[in-house]
Formats: C-alpha cells, structure tokens, sequence
C-alpha cells in the first residue's frame, strides 16, 4: 500500500529543523505519517539510531515497527519506536539515581499492575469519585483505569 500524504501530512514529511511534535485526534494518520518520515529519514542516510519514534499504543507501536521494518532494507539493531509509557520509563531508569531513588523503577506484569490498582481503589472513599464512586469495586473499572 502506498502512503499518500494529505497537505498538513506533507508539511511533516518535509519537516527538516530539530525535533518535531504531531498531533491530533485518533484516526488521523499521525502513526502513518511519521512512520512514513522515519522511513524517509533512514532512506535517505539518517542514522536510526539517532531517530525516535513516540507513540501513543503498543498497537500503534508494533504496526510502526513492522512498518519500518518491512520498509527500511538491512537490519536495523536500534530501531527506536517507543510508546509514551516506555519513553518515560527509559527515561526514569536511566536517571533513578537523580531522581532520589536507590534502584530503577520495575516493570510491573499486567497481573501486578491489576493487583495494585485494585488496592489503590481499595483505599479510596467513594464521595471522592462523584460520577464514578459506585464503580471503585468492579474488577472491569480497576482494568480500565490500569489500561489508562
């Protein structure tokens, strides 16, 4: 399938001073175009490793990722295609020290990250979540809120 920039994506693609931050609602095309760029930048000489891609999903992350990886010839060991969450996660570990931390953050299984959302909501007071108060018990609200 071939990429046909709309005039706004076109404006990214030829985008060529320092970084570069897109955004907009859902749908509309913000993975595709920068995927596209990435690609570009690669292409045409530009060091991967030197070259972030953020996204906003896992989903959107791994279609970037064999997007690029389908697209750009050679292996490329570096590719940097990140979520939002795993940016700030690199970012934290690599400067815990800093931060006033003794270790680096762990990496919590969606299991863990349930089990403590759970106990988050356990604690709070119902009257201190108007429109949602009545919700604090159900397993489906604490997946929602781990999945935010």
């Amino acid at each position: 399938m071939t990429f046909s920039p709309d005039a706004e994506q076109e404006a990214v693609l030829r985008h060529d001073r320092g970084p570069m931050l897109v955004t907009g609602p859902s749908g509309t095309g913000k993975t595709a175009v920068l995927t596209e760029r990435f690609a570009r930048l690669v292409e045409g000489g530009a060091d991967p490793e030197r070259i972030a891609l953020v996204v906003r999903t896992r989903r959107a992350r791994g279609l970037a990722r064999r997007a690029l990886l389908a697209r750009v010839s050679g292996s490329l060991p570096a590719l940097r295609v990140v979520t939002v969450h795993g940016l700030a996660y690199h970012v934290v570990s690599a400067r815990f020290a800093r931060l006033g931390y003794r270790e680096p953050p762990p990496v919590l299984s969606a299991v863990d990250q349930f089990s403590k959302v759970g106990e988050l909501m356990r604690g709070e007071d119902p009257a201190s979540w108007p429109a949602y108060g009545s919700m604090l018990g159900l397993r489906g609200f604490a997946d929602q809120l781990r999945q935010f």
